[in-house]
This record gives C-alpha cells, structure tokens and sequence, in this order.
C-alpha cells in the first residue's frame, strides 16, 4: 500500500475528517478485488482519499464533490501537486443541490459516500442510479461507535438525532430488497477517535501489550495509527513485571522507541540506559501526595505526572502551585482503588465452588461492612479494584483549571457514556469565561445523571482517606465473628 503519509498527517494535525486507514484499506482492496476503473466519492476534504485510491488501483478515475470552499481548493491544489489532474475530477458544489448532468464519468463501478451522516440516505438515493448494476456502495460507520445500539441512553439532543438518522439509514437498507447488503468490522480499536478529537481531547492514554490496570489493550499497529493522529499520545508501561517477562518487557519499549510515543515513569531506567527521548509519565495511582517528590523525580528524568486523587482538592492545587513539571488531574470516571498480583475473582471461584457470573474478568463487590460498589478487575497480571461510582467535577473546572491536563478515566464506560461525558466536560471548559458558565454546568450535569451512572466527589472533599469510624466499626465486628 502506497501511504501519502505528508498529506495524512497534516489533515490529522488540523482535525480535518479523513477516513481512518483500516476502512480506507478495505475500500481499496475491494476496488481491486473487483477490477474498478471508476468511483464517485461525496465529499472530498483535502483529496486524501482520492489519492491515495488512484495511487493504489491501476487506471482508476476519482470524481469527488466537496462543498466547502477552503477544503475544496486545498483538495484541488493537492491534486495538482500531486499530478493527479486526468485521474481524479474535483467538484466544487453542494452534492444534494448539484445537477447529476454536470457529471463527467458516469456510470461508476462505486459510489463512496464520505460526508455528512445525517444525509446519508439522500445520497444513497440521489446518486445510486449512477452506479453501474455489478457496482457496489462503499459507507463507513454505520453503526456510529455501537451508539445506534444504545440510543436511549445518549442525552445530548443533537448527537441523539444524528445517531437516529444513522439508524433509520441502516434499517431501511438493510431491509431495501433491491440491494444485497454486507456489513464488515472495520476498525483498529479507535473507531471513535475522530469524535474525541472534534471536541477538542489533546492526551489519549493506552495500554499495550504490558500495560495493566485496564481492560483494553491496543496492539503495536493500533499504537502506530494514534500517533500519526493524536497530539499527545502515552502508553502505560506500569505492572508488577517478574523476571522472566523483562525480555520481552525490553523488546516491547525498544517497538515502542521507533514509534516515538510516551511512556510511563516505571521503564525509566531502561529508558536512561537505552538513550531514549520519551516524555515519561508518572502514575502510581496512589503516591503522588506533595511536591517535593515530583520535583526531586523531575531531576532524574520524569517530565509529567499525575496527581493522586485520593486526596483533597486543596492538596491536589497546593501539589499543583508547588511542581515544577505538567501536572495532570483526573476529573472523571471510576477510581483507583487498590491492586494485587494474586488472581483474587478466580482464586475465590475455586476456593467456593461458585461460578460468579460476571462480565469476563470484570467483577462487582460490595466490600465486608460498607455500602460502596466496587469493580473488580482480574487480568493474567493480578487483579484491581475500581470505585463504581464516577467521580464528578464538572462544577469545579474553573478551579482546577491551572491543571496542565485535565483527564477524564473512559474504564467500565459504553461507547454513548464515554461520548457524552467528554463532551459534557469539553464544552463546559469551552465556556469558563461565559456569563452563562453556570447555566452550562446545570444542565451537563443534569445530563450526565440522567445516564443512571453513581457518580460522587470522591475524595475531593476529604480531610483525610481514612474514616476513624469505619475503622472501629470493622474492628468492632470482627471482634464480634
């Protein structure tokens, strides 16, 4: 496969929407596969897909629409720069409003609709009788991240409706005896990536292969697709490694060094011997308590951290206002709790003869004596514990709003939780300044519990982590077994 890896780039840099590789690759292999010579595409952004299908299958023609009047001339330039002019027709026009008359290659081998979602079905309609009868309609993401699947839960007015017009697409070619219609997984584990960008998510946080703590884990190849596209891309390097797994440990951060990306504070060492130039993160979940600490980790090579949440909010600023490296403040999500490297959900099935029915590897407890829901999490690695409940800060950014990055946990979240919680927070932060901040914050944060999720302060309100109280009424009742 032939990359224009320059023009990719500078469209992922700017946000500009262009198919993810995965489905563009799908979409070229079918060209070929089938023998294609020619395909009409709506919505031509900078031309990069036009491209990239013309650099790819032999003797192919492109003619592409795009209404937009910046993108419309950089996609015009970039094909005259890349000497594509008698391959690939550009319109400059509305593709619902413009005469079908105008087009120039008719009838085509495919019609590749890349452009708004909403109007999905008016292009399927208007321009279906161009396509040739052995041709086929190539549409990328239909079931819109498993959202159309959930759309009782999505409370952001506009999202819901685009997401039931996405639906009523799916639904009505599905059941359109006229077509033979075939749906593919597509996708490289950030199918809605674009989504987050669009509101404006510089820092993503992943595992690899050795990340632990988690319940999603990206490949090497996924890693290597985030970086083209995110501004600020860490990979967790952060379990408890036995020495037999160093090996592998080592080749799995040398894979990481020729991708460039950031890496957790627990490699440091290795990173310092190897020469490596990574941004290291810090994240001991529970540790980070004062400043003099980061500051002294600082000198040795750590460059960003995060704060521990199991402590105040007046603590976590005064952390802040006394760190001399990028600070980042979970504002949302479940919580860190604790970890082992025991097997404790299988170790306790054995141990009680109990199947526990349970997501696989994901476990709801209620610990001995307190009314608090937890997540237990087992993996090959051991076993973590989250809160259940969220924490929940979206009244408090202009607070914390000095934090260099604000972090929001998507762990145990559906696809419309996690969509509808960013954009919640980011279009909150988008008006700290406004007059009608406060009015922002009432209704996000109505929004957000009318998804059912507990959510709490955590212990942003909090003297202290530990509750004499609770101390003694466990003791009291273990005195009493």
């Amino acid at each position: 496969m032939k990359y224009l890896e320059e023009l990719e780039q500078s469209a992922l840099d700017r946000d500009i929407p262009i198919m993810q590789r995965a489905g563009l690759e799908e979409l070229i292999g079918e060209l070929i596969k089938r023998q294609s010579s020619s395909v009409l595409e709506i919505g031509s952004a900078v031309g990069y897909s036009a491209l990239m299908m013309v650099n790819n299958v032999d003797h192919l023609t492109v003619e592409t629409i795009e209404r937009d009047d910046e993108r419309y001339r950089e996609a015009y330039q970039n094909i005259h720069d890349y000497h594509q002019e008698e391959r690939i027709i550009v319109h400059h026009d509305d593709a619902l409003l413009m005469d079908t008359a105008t087009l120039k290659a008719a009838p085509y081998d495919c019609l590749f609709i890349d452009a708004a979602k909403a109007q999905y079905q008016k292009f399927f309609e208007k321009y279906i009788p161009y396509v040739k009868k052995d041709g086929f309609v190539f549409v990328d993401n239909l079931d819109f991240h498993g959202m159309i699947y959930d759309i009782d839960h999505i409370r952001n007015r506009n999202t819901r409706a685009l997401v039931r017009k996405i639906k009523r697409f799916r639904d009505w070619i599905k059941n359109n005896d006229l077509y033979n219609v075939e749906y593919r997984e597509i996708g490289d584990g950030i199918c809605y990536l674009s989504d987050y960008l669009d509101m404006g998510v510089e820092m993503f946080i992943v595992a690899g292969e050795y990340g632990t703590y988690t319940t999603e884990h990206f490949s090497l190849a996924e890693i290597a697709a985030l970086t083209k596209r995110v501004k600020h891309l860490y990979v967790m390097v952060n379990g408890l490694y036995d020495e037999h797994e160093l090996e592998g440990l080592f080749a799995h951060i040398d894979a990481l060094a020729e991708l460039s990306v950031e890496q957790d504070f627990g490699v440091l060492e290795y990173v310092r011997e190897k020469g490596y130039h990574f941004d290291m993160m810090y994240n001991p979940e529970t540790l980070n308590t004062n400043p003099n600490t980061l500051n002294t980790l600082a000198t040795t090579g750590v460059t960003s951290a995060f704060v521990a949440n199991v402590i105040p909010l007046a603590e976590q600023l005064d952390i802040k206002h006394h760190t001399n490296i990028p600070l980042v403040l979970q504002i949302a999500g479940v919580q860190y709790m604790m970890s082992s490297k025991r097997a404790l959900i299988s170790n306790y099935q054995e141990a009680s003869g109990q199947e526990l029915s349970h997501i696989p590897g994901v476990l709801t407890i209620k610990p001995q004596g307190l009314d608090f829901t937890c997540y237990a999490y087992e993996d090959s690695r051991g076993t973590t514990i989250y809160s259940k409940t969220r924490l929940m800060m979206l009244d408090l950014l202009k607070q914390v709003r000095d934090f260099d990055y604000l972090y929001i946990e998507t762990l145990f979240m559906s696809p419309s939780e996690a969509i509808e919680t960013v954009h919640a927070y980011s279009d909150t932060l988008a008006h700290l300044d406004d007059l009608l901040y406060g009015k922002y914050v009432k209704e996000y944060e109505q929004l957000l519990h009318q998804l059912n999720i507990p959510m709490d302060r955590g212990f942003i309100d909090e003297a202290t982590i530990y509750h004499l109280e609770d101390v003694k009424r466990r003791d009291a009742s273990e005195r009493n077994q």
